[in-house]
């Protein structure tokens, strides 16, 4: 996977879909028709456009599920705003802050959205 950074700083959701698509951001701002703050749902409508396989839906982290899947898309609360970061081979490709071997320090990993290889 090649980390992609969002060119905005609302632009989180679809580096993301980018990155796992493996498409460039631009070709999806226009799948989206967005550049700017997406939800959970506009995340999965674009996975299920490019036909990536994913779980039904997101997972809250809690203590029945305490850890987000090996390869996924996370919902991180930041101080002031959510952002979407992609998890995968161990590593978090955050489109904002890059790429890191741990969460970003002042984010919280609320859930998760398991994708299918």
């Amino acid at each position: 996977m090649n980390l992609i950074m969002q060119p905005n700083p609302c632009a989180c959701g679809q580096a993301c879909i980018a990155m796992i698509t493996n498409r460039s951001i631009e070709e999806i701002f226009k799948v989206m028709k967005t550049e700017g703050p997406t939800s959970i749902g506009q995340l999965i409508e674009v996975l299920d456009y490019y036909n990536i396989k994913h779980a039904e839906r997101n997972v809250r982290i809690s203590k029945k599920n305490p850890k987000h899947s090996d390869y996924s898309i996370l919902t991180v609360h930041m101080p002031s705003y959510t952002h979407w970061v992609v998890f995968y081979n161990g590593k978090y490709y955050d489109p904002e802050f890059g790429l890191l071997d741990n969460p970003h320090p002042n984010g919280k990993i609320t859930s998760f959205l398991s994708i299918y290889e």
